[in-house]
Protein backbone atom coordinates (compact mmCIF):
# COMPACT_ATOMS: atom_id res chain seq x y z
CA UNK A 1 0.00 0.00 0.00
CA UNK A 2 1.02 3.57 -0.53
CA UNK A 3 2.04 3.54 3.14
CA UNK A 4 5.61 2.21 2.38
CA UNK A 5 6.13 5.96 1.38
CA UNK A 6 5.96 6.88 4.76
CA UNK A 7 7.48 3.89 6.39
CA UNK A 8 10.32 4.78 5.13
CA UNK A 9 10.46 7.93 6.94
CA UNK A 10 10.59 5.82 10.24
CA UNK A 11 14.27 4.67 9.59
CA UNK A 12 15.25 7.67 8.08
CA UNK A 13 14.64 9.46 11.27
CA UNK A 14 16.38 6.78 13.31
CA UNK A 15 19.39 6.01 10.92
CA UNK A 16 20.00 9.49 9.50
CA UNK A 17 20.35 12.16 11.66
CA UNK A 18 21.66 14.90 9.12
CA UNK A 19 18.85 13.66 6.28
CA UNK A 20 16.13 15.94 5.63
CA UNK A 21 12.57 14.42 5.05
CA UNK A 22 9.25 15.80 3.61
CA UNK A 23 6.18 13.80 3.81
CA UNK A 24 3.22 15.72 1.88
CA UNK A 25 -0.56 14.22 0.92
CA UNK A 26 -3.42 16.18 0.19
CA UNK A 27 -6.47 16.29 -2.53
CA UNK A 28 -7.31 18.62 -5.66
CA UNK A 29 -10.48 18.52 -6.80
CA UNK A 30 -12.13 19.80 -10.38
CA UNK A 31 -15.19 21.95 -10.93
CA UNK A 32 -17.35 18.90 -11.72
CA UNK A 33 -16.26 17.29 -8.53
CA UNK A 34 -13.62 14.70 -9.75
CA UNK A 35 -10.28 14.90 -8.64
CA UNK A 36 -7.20 13.57 -6.75
CA UNK A 37 -5.36 12.46 -3.69
CA UNK A 38 -1.57 12.86 -3.70
CA UNK A 39 1.01 11.34 -1.56
CA UNK A 40 4.85 12.43 -1.83
CA UNK A 41 7.88 11.71 -0.16
CA UNK A 42 10.92 14.02 -0.56
CA UNK A 43 14.11 12.66 0.87
CA UNK A 44 17.44 14.90 0.48
CA UNK A 45 21.12 13.69 -0.74
CA UNK A 46 22.11 12.39 2.55
CA UNK A 47 18.43 10.40 2.49
CA UNK A 48 19.19 9.27 -0.96
CA UNK A 49 22.57 8.14 -0.10
CA UNK A 50 21.71 6.05 2.92
CA UNK A 51 18.92 4.52 0.91
CA UNK A 52 20.85 3.73 -2.11
CA UNK A 53 18.68 2.87 -5.20
CA UNK A 54 15.54 4.38 -4.49
CA UNK A 55 14.13 3.08 -7.88
CA UNK A 56 14.37 -0.17 -6.74
CA UNK A 57 14.66 0.03 -2.79
CA UNK A 58 11.04 1.57 -2.31
CA UNK A 59 9.42 -1.58 -4.24
CA UNK A 60 6.03 0.21 -4.86
CA UNK A 61 4.93 -2.45 -7.65
CA UNK A 62 1.75 -3.53 -4.90
CA UNK A 63 0.95 0.48 -4.81
CA UNK A 64 0.38 0.34 -8.42
CA UNK A 65 -1.64 -2.79 -8.43
CA UNK A 66 -3.93 -0.60 -5.78
CA UNK A 67 -4.84 1.57 -8.65
CA UNK A 68 -1.80 4.36 -7.53
CA UNK A 69 0.14 5.99 -10.31
CA UNK A 70 3.88 6.56 -9.31
CA UNK A 71 5.80 9.14 -10.28
CA UNK A 72 9.76 9.34 -9.76
CA UNK A 73 11.98 9.29 -8.13
CA UNK A 74 12.81 12.77 -9.75
CA UNK A 75 14.78 15.50 -8.16
CA UNK A 76 12.58 19.06 -8.15
CA UNK A 77 13.25 22.48 -7.54
CA UNK A 78 13.76 22.09 -3.83
CA UNK A 79 16.86 19.64 -4.36
CA UNK A 80 14.74 17.23 -2.92
CA UNK A 81 14.47 13.51 -4.40
CA UNK A 82 10.62 13.29 -4.71
CA UNK A 83 8.71 9.73 -5.04
CA UNK A 84 5.20 10.81 -5.48
CA UNK A 85 2.02 8.65 -5.75
CA UNK A 86 -1.71 9.94 -6.46
CA UNK A 87 -4.89 7.73 -7.47
CA UNK A 88 -7.95 9.65 -9.04
CA UNK A 89 -11.88 9.45 -7.77
CA UNK A 90 -14.58 10.21 -9.62
CA UNK A 91 -17.22 11.18 -6.72
CA UNK A 92 -15.99 13.50 -3.55
CA UNK A 93 -17.35 10.26 -1.18
CA UNK A 94 -14.41 8.50 -2.35
CA UNK A 95 -12.04 10.38 -1.14
CA UNK A 96 -12.02 8.82 3.21
CA UNK A 97 -11.05 5.47 1.65
CA UNK A 98 -8.40 5.92 -0.43
CA UNK A 99 -7.45 8.26 2.55
CA UNK A 100 -7.75 5.27 4.36
CA UNK A 101 -5.45 3.08 1.88
CA UNK A 102 -3.14 6.01 2.08
CA UNK A 103 -2.76 6.70 6.09
CA UNK A 104 -3.86 3.28 7.57
CA UNK A 105 -5.52 4.18 11.13
CA UNK A 106 -3.60 6.12 13.12
CA UNK A 107 -1.50 8.23 10.36
CA UNK A 108 -1.43 11.68 11.04
CA UNK A 109 -3.68 12.77 7.74
CA UNK A 110 -7.19 11.76 10.04
CA UNK A 111 -10.65 12.68 8.69
CA UNK A 112 -9.86 14.35 5.57
CA UNK A 113 -13.64 14.90 3.57
CA UNK A 114 -14.98 16.85 0.51
CA UNK A 115 -18.34 18.35 0.90
CA UNK A 116 -19.87 20.00 -2.63
CA UNK A 117 -23.17 21.95 -2.83
CA UNK A 118 -24.79 23.03 -6.09
CA UNK A 119 -26.37 25.83 -7.08
CA UNK A 120 -27.50 26.47 -10.32
CA UNK A 121 -24.29 27.90 -11.97
CA UNK A 122 -21.94 27.72 -8.92
CA UNK A 123 -20.89 24.62 -6.65
CA UNK A 124 -18.87 24.95 -3.50
CA UNK A 125 -16.58 23.12 -1.92
CA UNK A 126 -15.30 22.39 1.59
CA UNK A 127 -12.52 20.36 2.82
CA UNK A 128 -11.99 19.50 6.33
CA UNK A 129 -9.61 17.20 7.87
CA UNK A 130 -6.52 16.77 11.10
CA UNK A 131 -3.17 16.97 10.63
CA UNK A 132 -2.07 14.83 13.66
CA UNK A 133 1.51 15.14 15.19
CA UNK A 134 0.37 14.26 18.63
CA UNK A 135 2.02 10.79 18.05
CA UNK A 136 5.03 12.22 16.33
CA UNK A 137 5.90 9.84 13.56
CA UNK A 138 4.76 6.74 15.59
CA UNK A 139 1.59 7.08 13.91
CA UNK A 140 2.94 6.11 10.70
CA UNK A 141 4.27 2.68 11.98
CA UNK A 142 3.40 -0.33 10.18
CA UNK A 143 2.38 -3.06 11.73
CA UNK A 144 4.45 -5.77 10.45
CA UNK A 145 7.54 -3.34 11.12
CA UNK A 146 6.54 -3.14 14.73
CA UNK A 147 6.34 -6.74 15.19
CA UNK A 148 9.57 -7.27 12.94
CA UNK A 149 11.56 -5.20 15.69
CA UNK A 150 10.48 -6.81 18.91
CA UNK A 151 11.25 -5.00 21.65
CA UNK A 152 13.07 -2.19 19.85
CA UNK A 153 11.74 1.34 19.88
CA UNK A 154 12.90 3.80 17.42
CA UNK A 155 11.77 6.81 19.21
CA UNK A 156 9.58 8.14 16.53
CA UNK A 157 7.19 9.92 19.84
CA UNK A 158 7.84 13.78 20.47
CA UNK A 159 9.58 13.50 23.16
CA UNK A 160 12.03 10.99 21.46
CA UNK A 161 12.14 12.90 18.30
CA UNK A 162 13.29 16.27 20.28
CA UNK A 163 16.42 14.08 21.92
CA UNK A 164 17.43 12.52 18.57
CA UNK A 165 17.29 15.80 16.64
CA UNK A 166 17.21 18.52 19.48
CA UNK A 167 16.76 21.85 17.74
CA UNK A 168 17.33 20.44 14.17
CA UNK A 169 14.12 18.84 14.43
CA UNK A 170 12.12 20.92 12.79
CA UNK A 171 14.89 21.17 9.56
CA UNK A 172 14.97 17.44 9.37
CA UNK A 173 10.98 16.54 9.37
CA UNK A 174 8.54 18.15 7.52
CA UNK A 175 5.18 16.87 7.37
CA UNK A 176 2.29 18.59 5.02
CA UNK A 177 -1.36 18.42 4.35
CA UNK A 178 -2.86 20.51 1.21
CA UNK A 179 -6.15 20.74 -0.60
CA UNK A 180 -6.46 22.11 -4.34
CA UNK A 181 -10.00 23.47 -4.98
CA UNK A 182 -11.79 24.76 -7.59
CA UNK A 183 -11.91 28.78 -7.67
CA UNK A 184 -10.36 30.78 -5.18
CA UNK A 185 -10.31 29.15 -1.88
CA UNK A 186 -10.43 30.80 1.77
CA UNK A 187 -9.23 29.85 5.01
CA UNK A 188 -9.33 30.52 8.89
CA UNK A 189 -7.27 28.02 9.74
CA UNK A 190 -3.66 29.09 9.56
CA UNK A 191 -1.44 28.05 6.35
CA UNK A 192 -0.27 29.35 3.60
CA UNK A 193 -1.27 29.73 -0.28
CA UNK A 194 -0.35 29.14 -3.53
CA UNK A 195 -2.59 29.62 -5.93
CA UNK A 196 -5.74 27.58 -5.66
CA UNK A 197 -4.23 25.52 -3.28
CA UNK A 198 -3.85 25.98 0.71
CA UNK A 199 -0.78 24.30 2.53
CA UNK A 200 -1.06 22.94 6.10
CA UNK A 201 2.51 21.78 7.93
CA UNK A 202 3.13 20.47 11.94
CA UNK A 203 5.61 19.59 13.93
CA UNK A 204 5.46 16.52 16.11
CA UNK A 205 3.54 16.78 19.09
CA UNK A 206 1.40 19.38 16.88
CA UNK A 207 -2.49 19.00 15.86
CA UNK A 208 -3.39 21.18 13.22
CA UNK A 209 -6.89 21.55 12.15
CA UNK A 210 -7.42 21.48 8.36
CA UNK A 211 -10.52 23.72 6.89
CA UNK A 212 -10.83 25.56 3.28
CA UNK A 213 -13.61 26.32 0.96
CA UNK A 214 -14.27 27.72 -2.14
CA UNK A 215 -17.27 29.07 -4.64
CA UNK A 216 -16.70 28.51 -8.78
CA UNK A 217 -18.51 28.54 -11.71
CA UNK A 218 -19.83 24.97 -12.71
CA UNK A 219 -19.34 25.54 -15.99
CA UNK A 220 -15.36 26.49 -17.89
CA UNK A 221 -14.87 30.21 -17.43
CA UNK A 222 -13.61 29.69 -21.12
CA UNK A 223 -17.11 28.23 -22.39
CA UNK A 224 -18.73 30.99 -20.30
CA UNK A 225 -16.84 33.41 -22.56
CA UNK A 226 -17.29 31.99 -25.58
CA UNK A 227 -21.05 31.42 -25.08
CA UNK A 228 -21.04 35.58 -23.81
CA UNK A 229 -19.19 36.55 -27.26
CA UNK A 230 -21.56 34.76 -29.38
CA UNK A 231 -24.55 36.24 -27.63
CA UNK A 232 -23.27 39.56 -28.11
CA UNK A 233 -22.64 38.89 -31.99
CA UNK A 234 -26.37 37.58 -32.59
CA UNK A 235 -27.54 40.82 -30.06
CA UNK A 236 -25.00 42.94 -32.45
CA UNK A 237 -26.63 40.77 -35.69
CA UNK A 238 -30.10 41.71 -34.52
CA UNK A 239 -29.19 45.39 -34.08
CA UNK A 240 -28.61 45.63 -37.62
CA UNK A 241 -30.43 44.33 -38.94
CA UNK A 242 -33.15 45.67 -37.25
CA UNK A 243 -31.83 49.02 -38.48
CA UNK A 244 -31.85 47.86 -42.36
CA UNK A 245 -35.58 47.19 -42.08
CA UNK A 246 -36.07 50.33 -40.78
CA UNK A 247 -34.59 51.87 -43.23
CA UNK A 248 -36.59 50.48 -45.85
Amino acid sequence: MPRRLLLLVLVLAWVASACQVKVAAGIDIARDGTGRVTAGLGLDADAVKEIGDLATGLRLDDVRRAGWQVDGPRKEGDDLTWVRASKSFADAGQVPAIMAELNGPDGPFRGFRVVRSKSLLRSRTTFTGTLDLSQGLAGLADPELTAALGDVSLGLDPDGLKARFGDRLAATVDVRASAGLPGKPTTKAPATRDGRRVVWSAQPGQVVPLEASSQALRLDPALVAAAGASLLTAVMLLVVLTRRRRRR
